[in-house]
């Protein structure tokens, strides 16, 4: 009952390649930037939720409660399933009324927000691993990463294995 929606540019996902090793002889793991096709904007399926931090105990204190929410992932698009094989529920705009309408109770009208699905919505291409760092923080990690660097990556649209 507690939908909210979780507006984004795009997200990370990170593909394992089937033929890169990275220096302790794991399959290398390549981070993508997945984005609307369309440079629409992104809203997530999300619930949120209200919790009391019992370790305060003055129920009047702001602090003694906070507002957390999860977004609700799902099986990923044709083609984005190259990356990875889940992916955020992303509504589209014409939906974003309906899923955060409270009196939506109905499990069969809620199930088929969750089960919508639309092959081609998405583009992807291959970023640094800078974004692994959480030091590191700018819009030069959505910089395409040059073909001459990519290392054992699967390309998401045709399968094909570049730098391999």
């Amino acid at each position: 009952s507690r939908r909210c929606l979780v507006p984004a540019a795009g997200w990370y996902e990170w593909q394992v390649s089937p033929v890169a090793k990275d220096a302790k002889g794991k399959p290398r793991k390549q981070p993508f930037f997945i984005h609307r096709e369309d440079g629409a904007p992104i809203a997530f399926a999300g619930l949120y939720e209200f919790w009391r931090d019992k370790a305060i105990a003055d129920n009047d204190d702001p602090d003694a409660w906070l507002t957390t929410f999860t977004i609700i992932t799902t099986e990923a698009d044709p083609g984005m399933d190259r990356i990875h094989d889940r992916q955020p529920l992303v509504l589209e705009r014409e939906d974003w009324a309906r899923w955060l309408d409270p009196d939506l109770t109905d499990l069969a009208e809620v199930g088929e927000l969750l089960a919508f699905a639309q092959p081609g919505r998405f583009a992807a291409y291959p970023i640094s691993t800078a974004v692994n760092a959480t030091r590191n923080n700018g819009p030069h990690l959505l910089d395409p990463l040059p073909a001459e660097e990519l290392v054992g990556v699967v390309d998401p649209e045709t399968g094909e294995v570049h730098g391999g």
